[in-house]
């Protein structure tokens, strides 16, 4: 592999600027950062990688011989790979302890609506979503666990916060996705014949494990705080939910059930997620 070439001082700060969600979909670009990620994301191929930048110390630390200091045995297609001092990548990097390798991948444009339905399998809805970290980790359960679309409502954290493709650990960009007025979609994904399934533990809620797959299945979870948005509860779809262990069982370490309040967001999700597709192609 041939020496990285230099970013120059205007191209690092068009990078640092990425930080920024109104810049992200202005340069239509966003940033896939660490080893393993920026791993994932070659091997997937799912997303257009425009450059690699790594910090000029990042063969070093790698602790890999030379030729072999990049994340994968080799690189698809001709992606052009940059080097910047060290404290130029710190300013690049959105974690403390920055890997000194990271992804300029172009943003992936939206699914329609109709491409989304026209397919069968089970989509996952995230509904005012808050947390990167929880909405990266059901991105991540949902490709691993084959689902085919990912819709978010509006007011749902961006898609492409660093945080959220961090948590992701590379799966972002597999799924088609769509960010939408939640309530006309979950409506006409119902008028397709699509079976909506509300994550909520609300009066008139069934367990998940007493409601069959259909084929056809739309997963909602809602925002941590306050659940599912009421406009959504009042279209009076099918409401689910996990239970804890029983109150004369132990549940796990040997806490008595009810020692919590609730299940996380996103392990909620990978457990009805995992129900759903269960035997599921």
């Amino acid at each position: 592999m041939s020496d990285p070439g230099q970013l120059s001082k205007k191209q690092i700060q068009s990078l640092r600027l990425l930080r920024k969600r109104s810049e992200r979909y202005a340069q239509k670009r966003f940033v896939v950062e660490g080893r393993r990620a920026v791993a994932q994301v070659l091997e997937n191929r799912a997303l257009d990688v425009l450059s690699l930048v790594v910090s000029a110390d990042y063969r070093e630390s790698s602790g890999m011989p030379e030729e072999h200091a990049w994340p994968g045995e080799s690189l698809p297609g001709n992606i052009p790979v940059f080097q910047v001092s060290s404290h130029a990548f710190r300013q690049l990097a959105d974690t403390d302890t920055a890997q000194g390798i990271l992804a300029v991948c172009r943003m992936p444009d939206a699914s329609a609506f109709d491409a989304m339905f026209g397919q069968k399998g089970v989509i996952l809805a995230a509904d005012r979503i808050q947390d990167p970290g929880n909405l990266g980790t059901m991105i991540r359960t949902a490709v691993w666990f084959g689902l085919k679309g990912l819709v978010l409502s509006e007011g749902t954290v961006d898609l492409f916060h660093p945080k959220v493709v961090r948590s992701t650990a590379g799966a972002t960009g597999v799924l088609p996705f769509l960010t939408t007025n939640l309530p006309v979609f979950l409506n006409e994904a119902s008028e397709k014949g699509w079976k909506v399934h509300l994550l909520d533990s609300g009066a008139g809620s069934r367990s998940y494990l007493a409601v069959e797959p259909t084929g056809r299945d739309l997963l909602v979870a809602g925002s941590e705080a306050t659940g599912i948005s009421q406009d959504i509860i009042d279209l009076d779809f099918q409401r689910i939910r996990v239970d804890p262990a029983g109150n004369d069982g132990i549940a796990a370490h040997g806490r008595e059930s009810g020692a919590v309040e609730s299940l996380n967001a996103s392990v909620a999700s990978a457990i009805v997620m995992a129900h759903f597709c269960a035997g599921k192609k």
